[in-house]
């Protein structure tokens, strides 16, 4: 079975307290102290990021390491001379977000986007947020340009469609996203609220999870010449109301 959660945003990357969303991915591995691997790609290995990371993953069951492009290699660093026998020894692999143009292109010169799909074929859970998330699509409407707004950004296809992030936090994306669709600039898209994740098998969401109230995902296109904005029913995983 291959299994990708996308994450519209949140978790260690954004929130400062324990996030219930990274202690649930640990559940996807399905086994007790799974092995997870943060690529940092996004950032430019922002050592920020992969020191929140293994703030968060040191806390729980789990054996944490990372892969960076951009720094020398420290604990936890999985060796680039064998990236292929690191990740696929993996049973998470965690993207974070940032640059998704720029990791897109850097992971193509490394080959990591075809060990990912070695990865992803082999049962290791691929997730991420932002970045991290659109990077598993067709395509994603992402704001990686810098200075042009948000533009359709061609991506590794391993899920079909389009993804759009951060859905509700930036008034822009949702219209942005209205305006590419209708322009037939990308596919029927996926939108995920932060705080909202997206579990595929095999391709097909299986189920939407959310962390604060109201957070969900939304399916998105155009018929008639209208954008279509459909809401899934999610599964709360943190208290009511919080």
């Amino acid at each position: 079975m291959q299994r990708i959660l996308a994450l519209g945003g949140g978790g260690f990357l954004m929130e400062d307290a324990a996030s219930p969303i990274d202690a649930y991915i640990l559940t996807l591995a399905r086994k007790r102290n799974p092995r997870i691997c943060f690529v940092s790609t996004a950032s430019g290995d922002h050592p920020d990021h992969i020191e929140k990371f293994y703030t968060a993953y040191g806390n729980l069951e789990c054996e944490p390491s990372h892969i960076a492009f951009f720094r020398k290699p420290m604990q936890g660093s999985i060796s680039l001379s064998d990236l292929s026998a690191g990740v696929l020894g993996q049973d998470v692999i965690f993207v974070g977000g940032g640059n998704t143009k720029s990791a897109l292109a850097v992971w193509r010169e490394w080959r990591l986007d075809s060990i990912f799909r070695q990865a992803l074929s082999s049962g290791v859970v691929l997730t991420g947020m932002s970045a991290g998330a659109m990077c598993w699509y067709a395509s994603g409407l992402t704001d990686s340009y810098w200075g042009s707004g948000y533009q359709p950004l061609p991506c590794l296809g391993f899920l079909p469609g389009s993804c759009g992030v951060h859905y509700h936090s930036d008034g822009q994306r949702q219209s942005r996203l209205a305006e590419a669709l209708l322009a037939g600039a990308i596919p029927a898209a996926i939108a995920i609220d932060d705080y909202a994740g997206v579990l595929y098998q095999d391709a097909t969401i299986s189920q939407v999870v959310s962390w604060r109230k109201g957070a969900t995902a939304y399916a998105v296109k155009v018929e008639s010449g209208s954008v279509i904005e459909t809401a899934y029913e999610y599964l709360t995983i943190a208290p009511s109301g919080v």
